[in-house]
């Protein structure tokens, strides 16, 4: 990614953030498809395949991958260290990281080296001639007074024979192929290797964090405790206009009571109250009396809570 592409995505980066925490919602959800769906993974490609030229179609789909892969790694560290998922966090979570990658895009930019090339004296061109004056490459015999130009390209040797000025204008070129070392591999077989793996460490690495992250996650919210409100069917309307309703509730932490049981009808008129203390076991069950013709709302409140921590809506009994 070149400096320009990079100062691009930053920016879009920047507003989009500011667009998703500030702009109203058409500019907010805007922001928020960029920055889940485009800008990391921009940002991520100049790190992971800087050097390796991808194709259109290679960067069509990398691009929304790595961005949900941001999505996904970010909300697990999120919901690790205890922080609330919300709006706030998931912004700055993918404006942090695709910031971070672009940053080290630009640090990490690879720039052809240049080797410098030393010009021979006048006096020592005849040192880039080399070969034997009287034979040559198939031990044919050379004329004499040939000299030979020997010049390394790649992994062959191109020779090129010079005559004097008595043999003639002729020039001959032969190509013959450089003996490798077979100790050791190629250069440019080791980067190549080195290239082609390197995408794949880097996502095993991503989906072994991940792995980590999420089974760590899991044994930390394996014992939370979960209150829940519930009621039986209700009996039959009785001819004073009452029924009996059998309420429950578990999952009652002793550190948040007492709790609090409030009835009301459809006029939000309080129909009835209960104060509800902890037991052993954290469970809760009464039969309530409660008006049979009209639709109920039963909340449960934790001590000190004036928002309801449980609702539940009982229908009315004809």
């Amino acid at each position: 990614m070149n400096s320009l592409t990079s100062r691009i995505v930053a920016a879009l980066t920047v507003a989009s953030g500011a667009a998703v925490l500030l702009g109203p919602v058409p500019v907010a959800v805007t922001g928020g498809l960029l920055l889940a769906f485009v800008l990391p993974g921009l940002a991520l490609i100049g790190v992971l395949f800087r050097r390796r030229e991808l194709t259109t179609v290679e960067r069509s789909v990398l691009t929304p991958a790595l961005s949900m892969g941001v999505l996904i790694v970010a909300g697990l560290v999120i919901n690790l260290v205890q922080v609330r998922i919300d709006r706030v966090s998931w912004t700055v979570s993918t404006v942090a990281v695709t910031l971070i990658a672009l940053l080290i895009s630009r640090r990490t930019t690879v720039r052809p080296a240049t080797v410098p090339v030393a010009k021979p004296a006048d006096d020592s061109l005849d040192a880039l001639f080399a070969g034997d004056d009287t034979a040559g490459e198939d031990n044919a015999p050379r004329p004499v007074g040939e000299k030979q130009v020997r010049i390394d390209v790649g992994e062959h040797t191109v020779r090129l024979p010079t005559r004097s000025a008595d043999a003639g204008d002729t020039v001959l070129m032969s190509v013959a192929p450089v003996a490798a070392d077979p100790q050791s591999p190629a250069p440019q077989q080791r980067g190549r290797l080195v290239k082609q793996l390197l995408p794949l460490v880097v996502v095993a690495l991503i989906l072994g964090g991940a792995s980590w992250i999420s089974f760590a996650t899991s044994r930390t919210t394996h014992n939370t405790t979960v209150t829940a409100l519930s009621a039986a069917p209700s009996g039959p309307v009785t001819s004073g206009g009452t029924r009996t309703v059998q309420v429950s509730a578990s999952g009652l932490i002793a550190g948040d009571g007492p709790y609090t049981v409030r009835v009301s009808g459809s006029s939000g008129r309080t129909a009835l109250e209960r104060t509800v203390a902890v037991t052993g076991d954290g469970t809760w069950t009464e039969r309530l009396t409660l008006p049979g013709a009209q639709r109920l709302t039963v909340n449960l409140y934790r001590a000190g809570d004036t928002t309801a921590y449980r609702t539940l809506f009982i229908s009315a009994v004809d």
